[in-house]
Order: structure tokens, then sequence, then C-alpha cells
């Protein structure tokens, strides 16, 4: 015969297997999100400047293969997009300051690339 303890007890594991079980359909969620593989666009590579009067010239090297589609310059506020893929770009009207300059590309899906940065200061005199 059974003692009450012992179908207590296995009540109570029963009891916690269900519970145990049923809750690990949920933990797939922790992980979802990063099982879609994300595509970058390729990055330009060489990026150089030649400051002059308050403007700045950027040469870089686009990248071998075709994927990139478009290029786009971020500073401060400002974003120059440009829809071929360039190589040189000026960029006039600049204050005498500082600036970090970041060149993208970017794909037909609107991926963007890993930045190429670079830091600039344009010349005050002319």
């Amino acid at each position: 015969m059974i003692s009450r303890f012992y179908i207590g007890f296995i009540s109570v594991v029963l009891v916690g297997m269900l519970f145990g079980f049923s809750s690990c359909d949920d933990m797939e969620d922790n992980y979802e999100q990063y099982l879609e593989e994300i595509i970058y666009s390729p990055r330009v590579t060489n990026l150089s400047a030649v400051n002059s009067f308050k403007t700045v010239t950027l040469s870089w090297d686009n990248p071998q293969s075709n994927i990139a589609q478009k290029i786009i310059i971020r500073y401060d506020e400002e974003e120059i997009l440009y829809n071929e893929m360039v190589n040189t770009a000026i960029v006039k009207n600049l204050e005498v300051k500082g600036y970090e300059m970041s060149v993208y590309t970017l794909d037909a899906d609107g991926n963007y690339s890993v930045p190429a940065l670079i830091y600039v200061f344009p010349n005050g005199e002319e």
C-alpha cells in the first residue's frame, strides 16, 4: 500500500514537470531574434581627406562587389546621399571646427554598411 506521503510527493513532481515543460516553449522567444541572418552592405575602405578653405574633399575605395548601390556621408546633423557609387565627395560651406565624418554604403534592400570614419578640420584661411 502506498502511503499518502508518496502520493502527495508524486503529485507535486508531476505538476512541477507539467509546468516546467510548458514553459520551455517560451524559451525560444529569447533567441528567436538572433536566428535571422543580417547581411550588411560592404563598407568603403581607405577613406582619406584633404582640408581646404571651409571645404573637405573625401576620397575612398568602393567595395568590389555589386551589392552596394549608394553612398551616404554623415556629419553633425547633415546627410549627403549619392544615388550611385561615387568615390570622391567635396563637402563645402563648413565651419572652421572639427568634424567626424562617416561614409556608408547602402544596398538595394536599404541595409547600411559599417561606417568608415574620419576626423577632419577645415582650414579657416584661403
